[in-house]
Formats: structure tokens, C-alpha cells, sequence
């Protein structure tokens, strides 16, 4: 007998999936609510070609629909508090400011410019690797998942590199509070969290200013002065641009060691043919996505997998199930690095399609390969630990024994 809806929905969102990952609820609900209209509105989209549909569709855009999707009783207002400068970037804008916001950093994650940096990505890369060879055993996450991109993040923004590391937790606590489960003390810290955030940056795009580099923030310190960003603008562009960098690219690299590990063929695979590079990315994007939901809002009536929507109402897309239905994807369960003609929704789509993808995948391309032909004995040393939520979905601790 089929669940009920909302007892599929909650499944989906609001559990803790661990290591297995929310694909058997996403599977559930897909092949029993593929579009559900919760009795809040929110419709929830799981086929691939209806994701796709609404995250391309302009009738569809950005405003709050990323304030618990109906499934809490936390308070609006602190809702609204959480992330206020954040929510002034071109993240939740539409246009014409989307473009305004978005075109200002464009240019330096085109694939062209990507490539620039591909020289020093390696080094660093080599570097880490160095590390993780020294040691008996060595956690993925903590020395090299996540400071590879938060230094190169870092490094094209001109964070200075001591105080990355004390940026990036509050980054974490930031991006909490879009988990659907997200609770009160969620919100509560991730006020705090921007609050110290917006503090840092607002004194380091004041340095530029002053004393502009050759960088993305000197870039937005100009622009400022040229009345193109207000300064919540120029400060919440500056933090997404730092969290975005690393967030998704540490899950990305996470979760691909993950998978690989538990795959020991495919890591062979790999090992033996490191020119799969770029397709083993797109199918670890796939596979375990860093980024599980996008949701959109309504501004247009329109009509979404034949429901008739109108202004206002929010579209949740979950792109986890999405990336692995089985009409755009033969066998989605299965991870084959050898898979072509992959397009996960893992970045997104439309003109919210995530700026910094190109830069995530050239990580992804140039480690993976890397990582495998320099360990060809990893293996796990204990369990993964994953961290809790459903949307940012990556692990906090990934021990490994590299010898």
C-alpha cells in the first residue's frame, strides 16, 4: 500500500539519510506523487523533465520560497532576518537585477577563464595530496575536500588565507538555515553567522577600496563606487560568492570519494583511465548531488506537469530524484563513469544555472584522477560521517587510509 502523500514528502525531505542517501524516498515519492500540491500550495516536482520545465521557465523566479516550503512553524519574521543581505544577491533576484548582479563577476567563471586557473589548481592539489600521504590516516573532508576550494575561492576573491578557515564554519551555519528542516536555533545562528560575515567583508571591501588588487572584491569595491551595488549588495555578493566557491565543491569532492570508495570498480576504472575524468564528474554530480532542492516562486500564472499555478505559490524541484529518474537516465541507481550524455541538475538550470560551475568541475576533473593514481590502495578507515540536512548534502568526516 502507497504512503501518503505527505508522509512521502516528509520522508523525502525531513529525514536523516546517512550514508544511503535520500534516493529511496525520492523514488517513493516519484513514482507515486511525481507532481504533489501539498496543502500548503507547494508543488514538488521529482521527474527530471518537470524540474528542468520550472527551474527554465521565466514565469518562475525568485522571492521566498526558500523559507521552509511549508513544512515549519518557525516564525516569518526570523525567517525573513535570516540571510537578509544574502537575499539581495543575484541568488534570490530576478531580472532585470539578476543581470545587473550577475554580470558584474560573469566573466571570471566563464570555461575560458576557468582554464587560467587550472596550472594552479594542480599545484594545490598536488600539495594536499602531499599531505594526506604523510599520514597513517587522513580525513578527506578536513584536508582536502574542503580546503582546496575554499583556497581557490579565496585566492580569485582575495580573502586573505588566515582567515579562511575562520569563514568557512560560519558559511555552514549560513547555508543551514535553507535546509527544509531547518529549526529556530538553525535561523538563530544563521543570523549570527552573517552578521559576523557581513562585519568581515564590509572591512575587507573597504580595504579594496582603498587599496584595490588585481580581484573579484576590488572588482565590487569599484563597482560600489559607481553606485552599481548598494552595500548590502556588495557585502551579500561578496559572502555568496566565498560560500558558493567552496560549499558545493567540497560535496562534490566528498561525496565523489564516497562513492568511488564504495565502488571499488569504478575507482579502478578510473585509475586505469584517467581521460573518463570529465565524465566520471557529471556522473558523481549525478550520482550523489551536492545540492539536493531549488525552488522557485511563482510570478506568473502558469501551468507546471498539468497543475494550474498561480502567483505566488512556490515550485519545489528536487533535483536528487530528478538526477536519478529512470526515464532520462537507464539504470540511475548504478554509478558508470563510462555514462555519456550526462546533464545532472546538480547546478541547477535556466538563468539561475549556477555561476561557478565550470570552476567546480575543473576541481573535480583534476582531483579525482589525481587522487586514485596516487593512493591505489584507499580505502575507508571508518565509517563516514554525514552531516545533518537534506539540501547541502556532504559529509563532515570521511577517514581514510591511503596506504
Amino acid at each position: 500500500m502507497t504512503a501518503p502523500p505527505r508522509e512521502l514528502l516528509l520522508a523525502a525531505l525531513l529525514a536523516d539519510h546517512g550514508q544511503a542517501g535520500p534516493y529511496d524516498a525520492f523514488r517513493r515519492l516519484r513514482e507515486a506523487h511525481p507532481a504533489l500540491l501539498t496543502q500548503s500550495g507547494v508543488l514538488v516536482l521529482s521527474r527530471y523533465d518537470d524540474c528542468a520545465a520550472a527551474l527554465r521557465d521565466r514565469r518562475l523566479g525568485k522571492v521566498d520560497e526558500s523559507l521552509g516550503f511549508g513544512l515549519t512553524d518557525i516564525p516569518e519574521e526570523l525567517q525573513r532576518q535570516a540571510m537578509h543581505r544574502f537575499r539581495r544577491t543575484m541568488l534570490f533576484r530576478n531580472p532585470p537585477d539578476h543581470q545587473r548582479l550577475r554580470r558584474l563577476v560573469a566573466d571570471v567563471f566563464t570555461p575560458h577563464h576557468v582554464q587560467d586557473l587550472r596550472a594552479r589548481i594542480v599545484l594545490q592539489i598536488d600539495r594536499l595530496l602531499d599531505g594526506i600521504a604523510d599520514k597513517p590516516v587522513a580525513d578527506i573532508i578536513a584536508e582536502l575536500a574542503l580546503p582546496l576550494p575554499v583556497n581557490v575561492i579565496g585566492d580569485l576573491l582575495g580573502v586573505p588565507a588566515e582567515a579562511r578557515s575562520a569563514a568557512a564554519p560560519l558559511v555552514r551555519a549560513l547555508v543551514a538555515s535553507l535546509e527544509p528542516s531547518a529549526n529556530t536555533a538553525d535561523l538563530t545562528r544563521a543570523c549570527e553567522a552573517e552578521d559576523q560575515l557581513a562585519q568581515y567583508f564590509s572591512e575587507l571591501i573597504a580595504a579594496k577600496r582603498a587599496d584595490p588588487s588585481d580581484d573579484l572584491l576590488s572588482r565590487l569595491a569599484a563597482a560600489r563606487g559607481d553606485d552599481t551595488l548598494d552595500d548590502d549588495e556588495c557585502v551579500g555578493t561578496a559572502i555568496l560568492l566565498f560560500a558558493a566557491g567552496f560549499e558545493t565543491t567540497t560535496n562534490l569532492i566528498g561525496n565523489g570519494v564516497a562513492a568511488l570508495l564504495s565502488h571499488p570498480d569504478q575507482m579502478a576504472l578510473l585509475r586505469q583511465r584517467p581521460d573518463l575524468a570529465a565524465t566520471a564528474v557529471d556522473e558523481l554530480l549525478r550520482y550523489d548531488a551536492p545540492v539536493q532542492t531549488n525552488g522557485r516562486t511563482v510570478l506568473e500564472a502558469t501551468r507546471l506537469a498539468g497543475i494550474d499555478l498561480r502567483p505566488g505559490q512556490v515550485v519545489l524541484t528536487l533535483l536528487g530524484a530528478a538526477n536519478r529518474d529512470p526515464d532520462r537516465f537507464p539504470n540511475p541507481d548504478v554509478l558508470d563513469i563510462t555514462r555519456t550524455g550526462t546533464v545532472p541538475l546538480s547546478f541547477g538550470a535556466g538563468i539561475h544555472f549556477c555561476l561557478g560551475a565550470p570552476l567546480a568541475r575543473l576541481e573535480g576533473i583534476e582531483l579525482f584522477p589525481r587522487l586514485v593514481s596516487r593512493f591505489p590502495r584507499l580505502t575507508l578507515a571508518s565509517e563516514p560521517i554525514w552531516r545533518t540536512g537534506m539540501s547541502f548534502r556532504g559529509l563532515s568526516s570521511l577517514k581514510v587510509v591511503s596506504r
